[in-house]
Order: structure tokens, then C-alpha cells, then sequence
């Protein structure tokens, strides 16, 4: 798979298209064994702690839940949070952790990026389709690093690669990007996400980019998290009933 980099659309918030960028946050969250064999009502209560704090820090930072319960084995749901402060999603991070739920939970994978215009397009007509956020039911996501041999070419050499690999997407308009950047923040280079109604799409946009130049480039892209849109109290409930 590959990332695909894009500028910040012209209808995004004022302090992104003025200059400020905006952190990004895939927190991913494991709910331990001994959680589960609570008493019914202590869970009760856990959850609906949990799911409150949930809706309190998204007064600050964007907040969208996912459920991979029923889908990986190592994790139950993630987070996939927003803000122009990486202070406010710390402190979100922190809030979470501190209820009893957070307690009880282990978080086998977080990964931080921030967004950023891309250095290979300049015109809205290069760039490829944006996620929303809160639209669709499916988001896919991984991490993405590329070879060291990508940065030594040319840089016209690799925007016809970019601009190849954005033409093999647009072929695939129910599947939407969003590209963060990680140089600096964590281990990976890129933070990329799909949103998309329809999974066996976003099946054939993955196998259509394999055929591209620029995959020979790519040195890491996984794992990979299948996420299910869902409101948190469901996704809580669907842990442990």
C-alpha cells in the first residue's frame, strides 16, 4: 500500500488553511481478561464513565470511535482524535487513562502525525480525495515508511510517481484519503487512513496500487486496522455485553 499527499482542502478550518496545522492521533485500545470478568454492574459503570470522558475531551479535540472487536485479535477499538494542539490531545490521552476502564486496558498501538501541504502537488486538481471524518462506516489504516532510496530521486521523478499513483485512485471515488505526517513526531514517516462505504473497493484500490512505480519504494506499511465506525457506548458493549 502506499500513502498519497495532499495540501489542506479550501473548506477546511480557518487555522489550518491559514498555517496551522492539525495533530492527528490513532489510539488503539486493548481491554484486559480481568475487565470482562467484572461484576456486571462495576462494567456498567466503567462504561459509561468511559464513554463520558470520551464525549467530554471531544468538546476539545475531535474525537471519532471505532470497534475491531470481532476483527483482531489485539485490539478492541480505537480512537481517532484531532485538535491543533498536540497539548489538548495529550491531555485528552491523559484524561482517558485515568478513568477505570483505562485502568483496566493496555494500548498495544498509538501513532501520532500532523497534516501538512504535500511537496509534490500544487493545484486542487492533483489532489486526491479527502476523508471526512465522520461520514463513512469503514476506515482502514496503517502506518507508511518509504525506502531511503525514494529520497535521492529527483524531485520531478517522484511527483510523476505521486501523480500516478493519485491517478489509480481517483479510478476508485468511493474510497477517501487522509495522509499525516510523522517525520519527527513517532517511528513512522506517514499516518494514512481510507474511509470508504464499500471494503472490497478499497480491496481493489490496494491491488491496482501495488502495480504502481512507486511501490517498489516502500519499505513498511503495516499493520494494517480494519475500524468499524461506532458510537462508544456500542462498541463498549460489544466487549463485554
Amino acid at each position: 500500500m502506499q500513502e498519497q499527499e495532499h495540501p489542506p482542502r479550501s473548506d477546511e478550518r480557518p487555522e489550518q488553511a491559514g498555517g496551522q496545522r492539525e495533530f492527528m492521533r490513532y489510539a488503539f485500545y486493548k481491554v484486559s481478561a480481568e475487565w470482562r470478568r467484572l461484576e456486571a454492574s462495576e462494567r456498567g459503570e466503567s462504561k459509561r464513565e468511559f464513554a463520558s470522558v470520551v464525549a467530554l475531551v471531544s468538546e476539545a479535540v475531535s474525537t471519532r470511535p471505532f470497534s475491531l472487536a470481532g476483527i483482531r485479535g489485539d485490539v478492541d477499538f480505537m480512537l481517532w482524535m484531532r485538535s491543533p494542539s498536540l497539548d489538548d490531545l495529550k491531555r485528552a490521552g491523559e484524561r482517558l487513562n485515568a478513568t477505570h476502564l483505562g485502568r483496566y486496558s493496555s494500548l498495544p498501538y498509538s501513532y501520532l502525525a500532523i497534516t501538512r501541504p504535500s511537496p509534490y502537488l500544487s493545484s486542487a486538481r492533483e489532489r486526491p480525495k479527502e476523508a471526512q471524518f465522520e461520514k463513512a462506516r469503514y476506515l482502514f489504516v496503517y502506518p507508511f515508511v518509504k525506502t531511503r532510496a525514494w529520497y535521492a530521486l529527483p524531485q520531478h521523478w517522484r511527483k510523476a510517481m505521486m501523480l500516478e499513483h493519485i491517478g489509480i485512485g481517483a479510478k476508485y471515488p468511493s474510497v477517501r484519503i487522509n495522509t499525516g505526517y510523522s517525520y519527527g513526531l513517532d517511528d513512522q514517516e506517514h499516518m494514512v487512513s481510507f474511509e470508504t462505504e464499500s471494503p472490497s473497493d478499497f480491496v481493489d484500490l490496494v491491488m491496482a496500487l501495488r502495480e504502481s512505480q512507486q511501490s517498489s519504494y516502500t519499505l513498511r506499511d503495516t499493520p494494517v486496522f480494519t475500524c468499524v465506525s461506532a458510537e462508544m457506548p456500542a462498541i463498549l458493549d460489544s466487549i463485554a455485553g
